[in-house]
């Protein structure tokens, strides 16, 4: 099968949604795909695959110089659709995450697509875009990464045999030789006689981490590690962990892909304290839809998770069983579900076991295949 994947104008940018699409490129390539990756231009000296932990076992194509502007889905949908058009006979279908793309590509160049959505329709341009290509018979599939997500666009009119639910996924390679929490440590240059609560991906507002630097006031003696970030959210949360004298919250910063398992590695506990107003880029709601690449790289990095019970997390993990669930918004919830975990070793480790074990339930490669499986 030849699959040209028409990615992200955020490629280049922190964020999930790059790793995202690497990783797919590369599991649909373990599995024997011929994989083309169209995206806008770049500085060749950036290695790309490097960058992101991948095997350069696709193809990269570019096309025009990279934007940043309110514009870049549009210009880089619309010049991946000429662009697609004239090299038609090489592909047997289109992948693809920008919906301006789906869009032309399904109604007008006639090109069997599928549509890999991960947020809901943004503005009422978004929605006549879905309206247009929804009931196409080139639109031969619609993936979502959560059952919320599905249920949002099938309750707007979308077929409900053309769509198929892809979790996200984890790399297992990158975790396959799971290190000491003390030799992570060393490596890190982190202490090695504390208990460490660690926290990776984006801080936008909603994410929990003010009810984190509250935790971290009442368990001084625990370190907490913020892993990523942009630099206002750094900045920000940063000030407020000075204002209120929490000195054992840390926030390390961007940390590059490949390297953040080793902070996993490093934690006693990892957490994702969302709130039921956690937004993603451009604040859009999400409590009812997120599927985090962190979660599953939590599962495979092996140490016990503390999540709030947020629809999407609960699709994936189940309370005393591969995670503790605590109710978000609540600082004491956070608190004691934190505390359980770091003062039962028992509980820590069978939990973590149990999620280590789920977590080969979702791999990229799994992911590629459901999205894929009778094309």
């Amino acid at each position: 099968m030849r699959i040209a994947y028409v990615g992200s104008p955020e490629l280049f940018l922190r964020g999930a949604s790059p790793i995202h699409v690497m990783k797919m490129c590369q599991a649909m390539a373990n599995l024997g795909v011929d994989v083309e990756l169209i995206l806008q231009s770049y500085d060749k000296k950036f290695d790309i695959f490097e960058s992101y932990g991948v095997k350069p076992n696709f193809k990269i194509t570019t096309t025009i110089p990279s934007t940043n502007t309110s514009a870049r889905h549009f210009i880089h949908g619309t010049y991946s659709a000429f662009y697609t058009w004239f090299k038609k006979s090489n592909y047997d279908l289109i992948l693809t995450r920008n919906i301006i793309y789906t869009y032309l590509s399904t109604v007008f160049l006639k090109i069997p697509t599928i549509y890999d959505a991960h947020h809901p329709l943004v503005n009422t341009a978004a929605t006549y875009l879905f309206n247009s290509f929804k009931n196409s018979k080139y639109l031969v599939r619609f993936s979502t990464n959560s059952y919320g997500l599905g249920k949002i666009y099938t309750s707007l009119g979308l077929p409900e045999d053309k769509l198929v639910v892809a979790h996200n996924g984890v790399d297992l390679e990158k975790f396959k030789n799971v290190p000491s929490k003390l030799e992570s440590r060393k490596l890190l240059n982190f202490p090695t006689h504390k208990k460490i609560v660690c926290y990776s991906g984006n801080s936008y507002r909603g994410r929990g981490i003010e009810l984190l630097i509250d935790v971290a006031l009442r368990l001084s003696e625990v370190q907490f590690l913020i892993v990523g970030g942009l630099e206002n959210d750094i900045k920000y949360y940063r000030e407020v962990a000075q204002k209120k004298k929490a000195e054992n919250f840390k926030l390390v910063g961007f940390v590059p892909h490949p390297k953040v398992p080793h902070y996993l590695f490093s934690a006693d506990v990892l957490v994702m304290p969302y709130t039921s107003r956690m937004t993603i880029k451009g604040g859009v709601a999400a409590a009812e839809f997120t599927s985090p690449i962190k979660l599953f790289e939590y599962m495979a990095s092996r140490r016990p998770i503390v999540a709030t019970a947020l629809p999407s997390v609960k699709e994936i993990l189940e309370d005393g069983k591969n995670a503790l669930i605590v109710e978000p918004n609540s600082e004491d919830s956070l608190y004691y579900g934190i505390k359980r975990v770091l003062d039962d070793r028992e509980l820590a480790e069978r939990l973590a076991l149990q999620a280590s074990n789920d977590a080969r339930n979702y791999t990229w490669e799994e992911r590629a295949k459901k999205i894929l499986n009778g094309l």
